[in-house]
């Protein structure tokens, strides 16, 4: 171990960046959180102090270890409902440890208390018939039309992907029905064109947002930025309730150096209750890519009363509270969300 941390001493943390970026994309996310890992520790072992930097990092570490999360959670349910309890602890207790959506920690704390209190019969998939809609006439899923991998069943697939989204969408997604999602396993599979043509298809059926935010980031993945934000913001139109069609505008701008344009969504998306605390984390972000360190202060500040992203706030907020001469302040949240900060 040491000779290969020794070896490896050369390579900055944009070498790990990209390499859990990789990673991520290909979802194996347990290497892409030890690659981030290693990069916000090698940024902060060098003589750089970009803050907005070390914050993204810390959350390519957290979302990553959110999809790992809902995986053990999938696992736990599966293990519950097999009689095997211990193994059904074991991955709750892993989802305790890496996750820090609050959806995800809420659900597993509820079956760590009482492993009758919630199963897989009341999960958000399963309630509302749209398993049956994800099957042929014989009850398996149609693995030819779609391509997938015969080792799980398309509609067990499916509920896994869609089960971390916000709000009501994990509903909205298994109401979408099976042309839907063969589609959104294509995209997950790496064919994004299979994927485009069965949403077109679906579009020519009926206008839904939820399609055009699918297409939007296909096109955004393809490098075309200016048919992504239309296709958001028709989408927006359609519904201008989905979170995720916020989020998808806030980050197209803010990776495309328009990073003043993202406020406003973000400010709609706190005064509308639409994800308000995971907003104000991003709002501070956003101020602090504008160098703006006064105003993400007062963001991060607020979102310190939210419990789900008040340890992600209080990560931001110590070092610039430092750098300001705040200290005692800063010292403060260190202590009282030391697991997260120090």
């Amino acid at each position: 171990m040491f000779l290969k941390k020794l070896f490896n001493f050369s390579k900055d943390y944009s070498h790990y960046l990209e390499k859990g970026d990789r990673y991520f994309s290909d979802e194996r996310f347990a290497d892409a959180r030890d690659a981030f890992r290693e990069a916000l520790e090698r940024i902060e072992q060098g003589d750089e102090n970009d803050i907005p930097k070390k914050n993204s990092i810390r959350g390519k570490i957290a979302e990553s270890g959110n999809r790992l999360g809902w995986l053990n959670l999938t696992e736990a349910e599966h293990a519950l409902n097999s009689g095997e309890l211990k193994k059904a602890e074991d991955h709750l207790r892993i989802v305790l440890e890496l996750a820090e959506d609050p959806t995800l920690r809420e659900k597993a704390e509820k079956i760590l208390a009482g492993p009758g209190a919630e199963t897989t019969n009341d999960n958000k998939y399963a309630a509302n018939n749209s398993c049956n809609s994800c099957k042929g006439d014989d009850g398996e899923a149609n693995h030819e039309d779609y391509g997938i991998d015969e080792s799980m069943h398309m509609e067990d697939r499916f509920a896994l992907y869609i089960h971390p989204l916000p709000e009501d969408l994990p509903e909205r997604y298994a109401e979408m029905g099976v042309k839907f999602a063969g589609g959104y396993l294509l995209n997950i599979d790496g064919d994004a064109d299979a994927a485009l043509k069965v949403y077109d298809e679906l579009s020519e059926e009926k206008e839904n947002d939820i399609l055009d935010y699918e297409k939007a980031i296909i096109y955004y993945h393809k490098g075309d930025t200016r048919k992504c934000e239309k296709l958001l913001k028709k989408a927006l139109e359609i519904n201008s309730t989905n979170p995720l069609c916020y989020i998808g505008l806030v980050q197209l701008y803010t990776e495309s150096g328009r990073v003043a344009e993202a406020l406003p969504v973000l400010d709609r998306m706190i005064s509308t209750d639409l994800i308000p605390d995971q907003a104000r984390l991003m709002q501070g972000d956003a101020y602090m890519l504008l160098q703006d360190e006064s105003s993400a202060v007062d963001s991060y500040s607020q979102a310190l009363t939210s419990p789900g992203v008040a340890r992600q706030a209080a990560e931001r907020l110590v070092p610039l509270l430092e750098k300001h001469g705040r200290s005692e302040e800063a010292a403060y949240l260190a202590k009282k969300f030391s697991k997260g900060c120090c």
